[in-house]
């Protein structure tokens, strides 16, 4: 489906080529790239493809090298970067994997440093963060000079949230916590966290307790006159 922000309705677009669940997506230009998830077979599917949203069109593209469930992806400079995730057996992979775009190749690069699974990713200047994932922890990933870098630890150990980008300083909402008692609690937090001082805030509560969501920042541009 599709949102207009101008009429403010949805309305249906073409369907993947794929059916599939617990897929992650990416957009990048006019593209939507949707990766792996689980398809008909039941099993993690390595298939990638990507929506044209231009001409309403999808197309299948290079599969990733190895298939994972629930890794963190981000897009930046031609390239989408696939961290981690886990394997058929709810094992960690520990694996970098790289798309790039124009040239239709992956190529992966094995490390220790990346542990996460249910952990969003997102972009901030030449640094993907990877926040969270069973772990307190946040690290980003320097593009430019190929190294990672530790950053400030969340207050818990979080998954299925989400993160976005507004004004150079990242947001995380909601997902699901370990508590002090080891038991998964359902979360409505809303925190920020600005790369300038490498530190977290909150920023008070969702009206809900959700996981599994998306979030994105939207412009908004007013009518109205600027007053004297």
């Amino acid at each position: 489906y599709t949102l207009s922000l101008k009429t403010n309705q949805w309305r249906t677009a073409e369907p993947m080529l794929e059916p599939r669940f617990a897929h992650q997506s990416v957009s990048y230009l006019h593209f939507i790239f949707v990766l792996g998830g689980i398809g008909v077979d039941k099993q993690i599917s390595q298939s990638v493809e990507r929506y044209n949203s231009m001409f309403n069109q999808w197309e299948a593209v290079a599969p990733m090298p190895t298939a994972v469930l629930h890794p963190a992806v981000a897009a930046s400079d031609q390239r989408i970067y696939v961290f981690g995730g886990e394997d058929a057996m709810q094992n960690p992979v520990r694996l970098i994997q790289v798309y790039h775009i124009s040239r239709n190749l992956w190529s992966r690069l094995e490390t220790r440093t990346v542990k996460n699974v249910c952990a969003p990713a997102a972009v901030i200047e030449d640094k993907i963060y990877i926040v969270g994932g069973y772990t307190r922890r946040m690290i980003a990933y320097d593009t430019k000079a190929n190294k990672f870098i530790k950053c400030e630890n969340l207050k818990e150990r979080r998954m299925h949230h989400s993160a976005t980008v507004i004004n150079n300083k990242l947001y995380v909402t909601g997902g699901r916590i370990l508590n002090g008692h080891d038991v998964i609690e359902d979360s409505d937090c809303f925190e920020c966290y600005d790369p300038k001082t490498d530190v977290w805030t909150s920023k008070g509560s969702l009206p809900y307790k959700l996981f599994d969501h998306g979030s994105l920042p939207l412009v908004c541009v007013s009518n109205r006159p600027n007053p004297p």
